[in-house]
């Protein structure tokens, strides 16, 4: 009997660490649970820069005078200028039947680089001494876009091919 005794309190003693450790591991799921909301609204808010960023390129090769302007040095592009923000790119370049004003975006600013001809070759089926043989361009346009709210930033760059007449590769 006197060892029944002894052991009388140790059934609450073990409910109690048990409570302990539950306890414990309610509060370690709930605040895992908000880390992973924060990591998944950073993450939206990422991948919508990224997206309007890659809108803004749509924007620019869907339109051939872009290419046209920057070759020629003319209209958004005169007077060599660097850059073109998104509201510019969308008055200059917009697509057929759009509205006059550009969508909202979350982005705060979204910057068009102006594009750079990498290189050029000449068409393949045509003479490499031939004057008026076209030459298949290689551009690259890089478009930046940030989010300062939410801190996001991207540095887009999209690779294109387009054949043009010689010369055209400043």
């Amino acid at each position: 009997m006197r060892r029944y005794r002894s052991q009388r309190g140790m059934t609450l003693m073990i409910a109690m660490v048990m409570l302990v450790v539950i306890t414990l591991f309610v509060v370690s799921m709930i605040r895992l649970s908000s880390t992973n909301t924060a990591i998944i609204g950073n993450m939206q808010a990422q991948k919508a820069v990224e997206a309007e960023a890659e809108q803004a390129v749509e924007i620019a090769l869907g339109s051939y005078a872009f290419f046209d302007d920057v070759i020629k040095n003319q209209n958004s592009w005169a007077a060599n200028q660097p850059t073109l923000a998104y509201s510019a790119l969308w008055a200059a370049y917009k697509p057929a039947g759009a509205g006059a004003t550009a969508p909202a975006t979350q982005s705060g600013t979204i910057t068009l680089y102006r594009p750079q001809c990498l290189y050029f070759e000449t068409a393949r089926g045509y003479s490499a001494l031939s004057g008026v043989a076209p030459q298949d361009t290689f551009w690259d346009v890089r478009v930046d876009a940030a989010d300062a709210f939410t801190s996001s930033t991207i540095e887009t760059h999209q690779g294109i091919r387009m054949r043009l007449p010689a010369g055209n590769c400043p």
